[in-house]
């Protein structure tokens, strides 16, 4: 039995044993059967469709606190005129992939209970509305490791929509999720992969967050999020090859964009409306049309906009929005450094933004200010995955100095950096303010700067179909790991179609990468290898694999789960 068949069963045991001794477990494999099982359970009951392709199922689940689950993670396809609608609450909603399908007008997805949990989800290639929407009367609408691609219809519709409601926030999150090709021109086409709000709910406190996220050829709409509402924090993301594309705070005031890497594509931030934005502690390179971009708009005039302790490099400008008359007000710009850019580091200035501590080097574009800004090479050191970090001789260490602003605690969202006391890669910075390092990381770089969201560590744990058009069942697993539990010596077989660059991580509860295994030209075939896991602690962990060709393009990937004795 494969590792994940293994796991499946166990957690349906583990619900059918559960304290209360009354917890069922339904299985299904047809619309009648899961009718019946849907009106017939109650809590802690856990409804499991068995391993198969099904055409037009429609599940409205109105229970409250049960789960509806894959038999086996990825093993259940739902294509044709199929969706879910999720008016209950506190429901688990587990392991399915739906493929191909034509919905017309319909949301594949629409949930308006609370505390809902949407995890291991695939959608690809599906003719619809949405692929997901929150309604605004639903709360704490956690949505994880799934993978949302390729939807084929252009048409003004975005891909995951998040609802807020006037007076309660809905403290959602989506996380470790994959956004994936989505075409179109990146004109203003209503194509966004994700959308919190709608112009109308600007001034709505939603408390939502969106970490830990990958986005990559997202060129449906110019924005890849489209934030429409207030008190939303965006951070540990992954925004990689998007030529058409960048996260823009469209309306709503109050956002957070911390600790994300924006590479290779259009751009990085565009701020268009509303007051008191953070753009804090992020990675910016190789964006061809802007890295950060302050709009001049009289819709909702910007004020109170703080960029601090970002890196760009080899980058088109900051753009600050000085033309027009409606310019943007109170401006920080702080401890950041900008090197390298394509052409100048800055762009229409408004003449009264308050520079702090920053470093440039290259064409500055604006009028020299008195001060905040100082020309000199950041002596930067590439690494061995590619990325930019503070070389031992560099200017920016312990070169921050204060007046900007710390970042606002919500009310219901954990763990904001208040104080900048952690760096892009979570390292300790200091609390002196004279003694952090200007840019995005620390020196020394104890933790290697490289994206913590990839295409690899996020979306199912299964093998997603990457294309519906040519196949019709999930990809063949590729990896298989023995024994398990494991002690001491763990044995990795591979078995693969065609050779490439095979890497392997070894991962903790929380996401944290404990061990790598590269094999660089891995042939086609069978092999094993051996890791060594005796000196990890007893626990539960995440073996995650991926292959890319000799091009260098991701061809596949597994997770599997292994247990520490």
């Amino acid at each position: 039995m494969k590792l994940f068949q293994l796991l499946s069963a166990v957690l349906l045991c583990s619900v059918l044993f559960s304290v209360t001794g009354k917890s069922e477990v339904i299985f299904v494999s047809s619309q009648q059967e899961f009718t019946d099982a849907r009106n017939r359970a109650v809590r802690n009951d856990t409804i499991a469709w068995r391993t198969g392709t099904y055409a037009d199922i429609r599940m409205d689940i109105n229970n409250d606190k049960i789960t509806v689950m894959a038999e086996r993670l990825g093993s259940v396809i739902f294509n044709g005129f199929s969706r879910a609608i999720l008016t209950g609450d506190s429901i688990v909603f587990e392991g399915f992939q739906y493929l191909g399908g034509r919905l017309g007008p319909q949301d594949i997805i629409d949930i308006s209970g609370s505390h809902i949990t949407i995890t291991q989800i695939n959608i690809n290639e599906y003719t619809c509305n949405k692929y997901l929407r929150v309604r605004e009367e639903s709360q704490y609408v956690n949505i994880t490791h799934c993978n949302f691609e390729n939807r084929l219809n252009l048409i003004d519709q975005n891909i995951l929509s998040i609802l807020v409601d006037g007076t309660n926030p809905g403290f959602h999150k989506i996380q470790y999720c994959s956004f994936k090709n989505f075409d179109g021109t990146g004109n203003d086409m209503g194509i966004e992969p994700i959308r919190i709000g709608v112009s109308t709910q600007a001034d709505f406190a939603s408390r939502s967050v969106v970490e830990y996220c990958y986005f990559t050829r997202c060129n449906g709409d110019g924005e890849i999020i489209s934030s429409k509402a207030s008190q939303n924090v965006y951070r540990h993301n992954t925004f990689e090859d998007n030529p058409l594309s960048e996260l823009v705070l469209r309306h709503g005031s109050d956002n957070i964009v911390y600790g994300n890497f924006f590479i290779n594509g259009k751009g990085g931030v565009r701020v268009r409306e509303g007051q008191n934005h953070y753009i804090y502690n992020n990675y910016f390179y190789e964006l061809d049309d802007r890295a950060i971009f302050l709009q001049n708009d009289d819709s909702d005039r910007l004020d109170n906009i703080n960029v601090a302790f970002n890196t760009i490099i080899n980058c088109a400008e900051v753009i600050l929005g000085g033309t027009g008359s409606d310019q943007p007000t109170n401006v920080t710009i702080a401890n950041n450094i900008i090197s390298d850019p394509i052409d100048n580091n800055f762009n229409d200035a408004t003449g009264s933004e308050t520079f702090i501590g920053n470093i440039a080097f290259g064409d500055l574009g604006i009028t020299t200010p008195a001060s905040g800004i100082t020309l000199i090479d950041p002596e930067l050191e590439v690494n061995s995955e590619g990325f930019f970090g503070l070389s031992s001789t560099s200017p920016a260490i312990n070169a921050a100095q204060p007046g900007y602003v710390f970042l606002p605690q919500f009310m219901g969202i954990d763990s904001i950096d208040s104080e900048i006391l952690f760096d892009l890669m979570r390292q300790d910075r200091p609390v002196a303010i004279p003694e952090k390092d200007l840019g995005s990381n620390e020196f020394p770089h104890t933790v290697l700067i490289q994206p913590i969201a990839t295409e690899s560590n996020t979306g199912p744990s299964y093998s997603t179909v990457t294309s519906v058009k040519t196949a019709g069942a999930p990809v063949a697993d590729f990896i298989e790991i023995n024994p398990n539990p494991v002690s001491d010596k763990l044995n990795i077989e591979v078995d693969i179609e065609r050779g490439g660059r095979l890497t392997i991580h070894i991962l903790d509860a929380s996401g944290r990468i404990l061990d790598t295994i590269t094999e660089e030209n891995i042939s086609e075939g069978k092999s094993t290898l051996v890791q060594n896991v005796g000196n990890l602690p007893s626990g539960l962990y995440t073996v995650r694999a991926s292959i890319k060709n000799l091009q260098n393009k991701l061809v596949n990937v597994q997770t599997v789960k292994l247990v520490k004795m």
